[in-house]
């Protein structure tokens, strides 16, 4: 589900201010972005992420600074003496047609690897002393996305609602269709049967087609198919009632409606029904689209 979030927190001499956006994924995938100095904390964050959501792409973003402006930041003076005593000796030993290259400015040199030092980065218990303040401050912006996420789920609710009632009007009819596809069938095979035999001067025993008929039925019974339809479709709405993550199961139990009503319409061999099972078929892949970006 899609929903934005965001919180600024200052404690213990520092400040916090993040941003989370999130959108729609059949799975969790996070991405994080966090001040230089902070990677340390990426792990905490992303487990403090899965406690929170169960399903979508999460892209965090977290900026931390101490809340005075110290410069944390030192230049290792022996590392760079030593990039610049390098430096002077390769010059020394380069040929005459090269003896005209600059060794380089000193501000050249805090270019390179630990010269410049982040004295946070070095700190072991600066872990310690940033997470309490990076938790509260995600948890809130956190709160701030649950609430943006729960109107839209409200909104998508209501749709699956408007969606469930009318795949219980389908199966309703469906299941009063059912006891006419035995006569139907009877009055068919009739039909061809005296036809053919007309045709040839044959004649033939009411058994024998009634035995016909007893068989089809035993094949096209699809009580058992709505039974359990009907049953999906209540644990459905008790799902969705329910306040608890449920993507996951709303996805399974819409697996097993199409299921169903996939066998009604091979069972049945009814144009009346099979009409209805289109309907049914369309509905059905309306919540499964839906149902992909619950929680």
């Amino acid at each position: 589900m899609t929903g934005f979030g965001s919180a600024q927190t200052r404690r213990d001499g520092y400040v916090a201010a993040s941003e989370i956006k999130t959108v729609n994924n059949r799975y969790l995938k996070t991405a994080c972005r966090i001040s230089d100095g902070f990677s340390f904390l990426e792990q905490k964050i992303e487990a403090l992420l899965r406690e929170k959501i169960d399903r979508g792409t999460v892209s965090v973003t977290l900026h931390i600074r101490p809340e005075q402006r110290e410069n944390r930041f030192t230049v290792d003076q022996d590392a760079a003496a030593n990039y610049i005593r390098s430096a002077a000796a390769l010059k020394e030993k380069l040929p005459p047609g090269l003896s005209d290259l600059s060794v380089g400015s000193i501000c050249d040199f805090f270019r390179l690897p630990g010269v410049i030092v982040d004295q946070s980065s070095g700190d072991a218990d600066l872990a310690e002393t940033i997470w309490p303040l990076v938790q509260e401050n995600l948890t809130e912006a956190l709160a701030a996305l649950d609430a943006m996420r729960d109107a839209e789920g409200a909104s998508m609710a209501e749709n699956l609602s408007a969606l469930c009632d009318q795949l219980s009007g389908s199966i309703e009819r469906v299941a009063s269709l059912a006891p006419t596809v035995a006569e139907a069938y009877r009055q068919r095979l009739s039909d061809k049967v005296a036809k053919i035999l007309a045709q040839y001067s044959i004649e033939t025993e009411t058994v024998d087609i009634i035995r016909e008929v007893a068989l089809f039925t035993d094949k096209a019974d699809i009580s058992e198919e709505i039974v359990r339809f009907r049953s999906h479709l209540t644990q459905f709405r008790a799902a969705m009632a329910a306040r608890e993550a449920c993507g996951k199961r709303l996805d399974f139990l819409t697996q097993e409606m199409f299921r169903e009503v996939n066998t009604i319409g091979s069972k049945a061999n009814e144009a009346a029904i099979t009409n209805v099972v289109v309907d049914m078929k369309t509905t059905i892949e309306k919540i499964r689209e839906m149902v992909q970006n619950v929680e």
